[in-house]
């Protein structure tokens, strides 16, 4: 799954500023090609401002820009903090990573995690809060869910990702 994620990151940052059919297509199998050299055997489609990867892993998309949603599959049980906008989606096999920012405070959002988290059955593992940041770890056998909070300027973006072993 590793191997997924970093392909479909690389992707989604060859397609950044790609917005014609051409480019797409080129960037497709420059990533197509580089997974290749790696003894990766996939179909990748870039458009709309998605990646999708196909491998006999499965399947592993990037989205990030107006529109993105939190995948169907994304765990019911982990929250999505309320009223946050999504900006950038991670849906690989074994796991997914959301990028979320919010106007609320690190100390809201952090409360508002360990209050729900707790409550739908997760253990904490971790709580690391320092300044503007804070971390929180949290497992729920066969899983694991973490959420890194930091507050720049106007805005408090919280990195979500889910994981099975």
């Amino acid at each position: 799954m590793k191997r997924i994620v970093l392909f479909v990151a690389a992707a989604a940052l060859v397609m950044t500023g790609c917005g014609k059919k051409v480019s797409e297509s080129v960037a497709e199998k420059m990533i197509e090609s580089a997974m290749a050299k790696d003894g990766v055997k996939g179909k990748v489609n870039i458009s709309d401002g998605k990646v999708t990867m196909e491998t006999k892993d499965g399947t592993a998309s990037f989205s990030s820009g107006a529109g993105v949603k939190v995948p169907d599959n994304f765990p019911k049980d982990v929250l999505v903090y309320d009223g946050a906008k999504v900006i950038a989606c991670v849906n690989a096999p074994g796991g997914q990573n959301l990028v979320l920012e919010s106007k609320d405070s690190v100390e809201k959002i952090i409360a508002a995690y360990k209050g729900k988290m707790t409550g739908a059955g997760w253990k904490e593992e971790m709580n690391m809060n320092q300044a503007d940041t804070a971390m929180l770890i949290y497992k729920k056998d066969p899983r694991t869910a973490s959420i890194v909070v930091a507050h720049s300027g106007d805005v408090t973006q919280i990195q979500l990702t889910t994981a099975e072993k």
